[in-house]
């Protein structure tokens, strides 16, 4: 007779049920991951206590807010919901080539999207979609005003000034009625309102270097027209003044901007140009008010030094393709202002 097997079966476990509260942590933690990486990308802005939490979270663990950011250097802390973060950014050459270049945007955008307005220069493009194709990889609040093409020669540059427009809107925008001709780039000017009581004009201009001792010289009466222009008193003037070096004695800044009527926020002793174009402390880049605006002034200035803040070698780029000029930057309270 044949021998009848017995076949062993293994009992199946049965499943534990998934407890609620464990569906709930994972859920939880889920969505705040979702949030904590938008915010880091600068997809959503969050209140500034949320924010701040996040800010601390990260520094305890030893990590910054932007993913290209090294721990050596890290960016100023958030302006807060009552001030103003003013950059001013010599971009170097933007246009067509520049956006190709990926890493290079992903830079620039992380930059841009510190600030509350950034004021910037040397944009070449002789069509404006590199300008909208940037726009649009920045958080949709913030806006811009571009300028005219300005420039004697063929190669022409536009001033472009980005702003957020949660803080600010745009009273007026014009360029400097320069009737005897003495700038090859005339000067720009953006009149803001914030959100609270400070209102104040934006002046963004590139000085030519060969004649930097001339259209510095001739500063202060753009600024007079543009205070009669607006009737504001405020004034804010940034850009590339090529104030240093072999274009222009720096010791004569001070005479063309006395501290009788104007504060020079960033002085001499600051390098605004990336390492490798000269000699140390080369201050271009300038930040300038008028007396007026002291009151609205927090007294934080600074100067962005990316080539300390990325990790370059893991970006496959040189700091001096991002650009050849560190973005500069000073902060003012918006609600303080009594002119």
């Amino acid at each position: 007779m044949p021998v009848k097997t017995r076949r062993s079966r293994k009992r199946s476990k049965r499943r534990k049920p998934t407890s609620k509260l464990t569906i709930t942590i994972v859920v939880a933690i889920a969505i705040f991951s979702a949030i904590y990486y938008l915010w880091s990308q600068n997809v959503v802005k969050l209140p500034d206590d949320v924010s701040n939490a996040l800010t601390q979270i990260e520094q305890s663990f030893g990590r910054t807010s932007s993913p290209f950011v090294s721990n050596s250097v890290s960016f100023p802390s958030q302006s807060v919901s009552d001030s103003l973060r003013v950059y001013s950014f010599n971009i170097q050459i933007f246009g067509e080539s520049k956006m190709k270049k990926q890493e290079v945007v992903q830079v620039l955008v992380d930059v841009v999207s510190h600030a509350d307005v950034v004021a910037i220069q040397e944009v070449r493009s002789i069509i404006d979609e590199p300008v909208k194709a940037f726009m649009a990889k920045l958080d949709p609040r913030y806006g811009y005003v571009l300028g005219p093409r300005e420039g004697r020669t063929s190669s022409k540059e536009q001033y472009w000034v980005i702003y957020d427009t949660d803080k600010l809107e745009v009273i007026d925008s014009d360029v400097f009625d320069d009737v005897g001709d003495r700038f090859q780039r005339r000067p720009m000017a953006v009149y803001f309102q914030t959100k609270d009581k400070f209102n104040f004009i934006l002046i963004d201009n590139h000085i030519q270097p060969s004649d930097a001792t001339r259209e510095i010289g001739v500063l202060p009466e753009v600024i007079a027209y543009f205070q009669d222009k607006w009737d504001e008193m405020d004034v804010l003037i940034v850009g590339d003044f090529n104030a240093d070096g072999v274009y222009y004695n720096e010791n004569d800044l001070i005479n063309v901007f006395p501290e009788s009527d104007y504060l020079i926020i960033l002085t001499n002793e600051y390098d605004t140009t990336v390492a490798g174009m000269g000699e140390d402390s080369t201050t271009y880049d300038r930040f300038i008010i008028t007396n007026s605006a002291r009151e609205d002034y927090t007294g934080n200035f600074g100067v962005v030094y990316f080539d300390k803040m990325y990790d370059f070698a893991e970006l496959g780029i040189e700091p001096k393709q991002v650009s050849d000029h560190f973005p500069i930057w000073a902060e003012f309270w918006m609600n303080r202002d009594t002119d």
